[in-house]
């Protein structure tokens, strides 16, 4: 849907039409979205009618081609696979001590550091505390608070678009 202008060359007006500024007649037209796409030079593969009744418009195929391996550049480099290691029931108590008197000292990451073990296994054995979460929820909401208009919309925008795939 675009606006088109026209000068106020005529009387009357008929649905659609309002004035606009400077006394411009201003005409709603409504389009599909193939021929929004051929008239307005846009890459427009599909919209989509969103439950607040705005319209969510895609420049992306709504579905991927599928990509095989031979499709892909051969690799950069070789990947290790990590193996975690079993650590001893002392070490697992202290980890879990650790995170659980000061989390906000003892990050996942620091703690992996020390007891040289990936951040998933850490996580695995110690959770972050209740009363941890949820100061980290306020930080979020501040700064939720905080943000502009335009960060804010940004943010809306994206979490819609990662909702519709």
């Amino acid at each position: 849907m675009f606006t088109l202008g026209a000068s106020l060359g005529r009387i009357g007006r008929t649905a659609g039409e309002k004035l606009g500024h400077c006394g411009q007649l201003l005409q709603t037209v409504r389009m599909s979205s193939a021929r929004a796409r051929n008239s307005l030079g846009t890459n427009v593969h599909f919209t989509e009618k969103l439950d607040d009744g705005s319209i969510f418009v895609s420049r992306v195929p709504k579905e991927l081609p599928t990509i095989t391996e031979a499709d892909l550049p051969p690799p950069i480099r070789k990947y290790k696979s990590v193996d975690i290691k079993e650590l001893p029931a002392e070490l697992r108590r202290a980890v879990q001590d650790l995170r659980t008197d000061d989390p906000q000292h003892w990050t996942v990451s620091r703690l992996a550091k020390k007891f040289d073990v990936p951040p998933r296994a850490v996580l695995k054995l110690a959770q972050c505390p209740e009363w941890r979460r949820q100061e980290i929820q306020l930080q979020a909401d501040k700064e939720w608070e905080n943000l502009g208009y335009k960060k804010r919309l940004i943010r809306i925008n994206r979490l819609r678009r990662r909702l519709l795939q």
